[in-house]
């Protein structure tokens, strides 16, 4: 294999693995008129995906669905918005507009759930 061919395939494995990260998600990948909406799993002690990319400005319906053990809730910093604290199994959904540009942190609120890493970002650019 030449070599340009070797560089031209690593960087296609690596544009693959960052592509299928479970980190970070794109509000664009669901639409629904105006609204994105975007699956958010909670488990002990994360959110998947942590990180949500979406445009400034627009609407990003949240919907949070517990596969953890515990009960989980997911609260945007500052917001005073909220989901319903849900048992195994249940969802609760949350609709937020994003900043003209910057982050919404976003927290579970489950007592000690947050200081165990529990936290996310609504990442508006």
């Amino acid at each position: 294999m030449k070599l340009s061919g070797m560089f031209s395939y690593s960087a296609l494995l690596v544009a693959c693995a960052l592509a299928a990260s479970p980190g970070v998600v794109s509000a664009h990948q669901h639409k629904d008129g105006d609204t994105r909406t975007v699956e958010v799993v909670a488990k002990e002690f994360t959110f998947e995906p942590s990180r949500i990319e979406v445009a400034p400005g627009s609407r990003v319906e949240i919907k949070l669905i517990n596969e953890g053990n515990l009960s989980h809730n997911l609260h945007i910093a500052g917001e005073g918005m909220k989901t319903e604290t849900i048992q195994t199994g249940h969802t609760d959904n949350l609709t937020v507009t994003a900043p003209e540009n910057g982050k919404l942190k976003f927290f579970c609120n489950v007592p000690g759930h947050k200081q165990a890493g529990m936290t996310g970002e609504i990442v508006a650019h």
